[in-house]
């Protein structure tokens, strides 16, 4: 088997790297879209109201980087966006990894990596129209929590009584 690229992750810090960021949290909302019904706005891009713009005292948001396969330059292949850290409990309010790197394990480590960093109890969501999303976070949170030692709930979606609950996977 022909193990993966090495990948560097790094909290975002840099003002060019929020730039990229926010390019990447438009191909998150993409992929989200057919699940939560959602469609870009009047100037072409979908909601930001989620998105960091700048380091905070209760968020941070991490890049993954790998060499691109035609230039040799670092490349993001990936992020994670942390929030809750001045609170009882940490979220992780998103992640995503580029289609062509998906499948490498790449998600895993990334979740893994980042759900290391900051100690205290998680809330990780999920939704309900997303299955391979549960599987997915459910193998994380038996990876980084331990089997049994993390729950399972559904709860609304605020303002949208139209959609099926979010499924919210919560460390004890």
């Amino acid at each position: 088997m022909k193990s993966a690229p090495a990948v560097s992750i790094r909290p975002v810090q840099v003002e060019q790297e929020w730039d990229v960021l926010a390019w990447l949290w438009q191909c998150l909302r993409h992929d989200l879209a057919p699940t939560v019904g959602a469609l870009p706005y009047a100037d072409g891009r979908y909601q930001v109201q989620d998105l960091p713009r700048a380091p905070g005292e209760d968020h941070v948001a991490y890049l993954a980087w790998r060499a691109h396969p035609r230039t040799g330059e670092q490349a993001p292949v990936g992020f994670a966006v942390v929030d809750g850290l001045t609170g009882r409990r940490r979220g992780l309010a998103a992640l995503w990894i580029a289609p062509v790197v998906r499948r490498e394990g790449l998600g895993r480590h990334l979740a893994l990596d980042v759900l290391g960093r900051h100690h205290g109890p998680w809330s990780i969501a999920f939704q309900h129209d997303n299955p391979g999303a549960g599987r997915f976070w459910r193998t994380v949170a038996d990876l980084a929590f331990g089997s049994g030692a993390w729950g399972e709930q559904e709860r609304p979606v605020p303002h949208r009584p139209d959609v099926p609950p979010d499924h919210w996977l919560e460390s004890r």
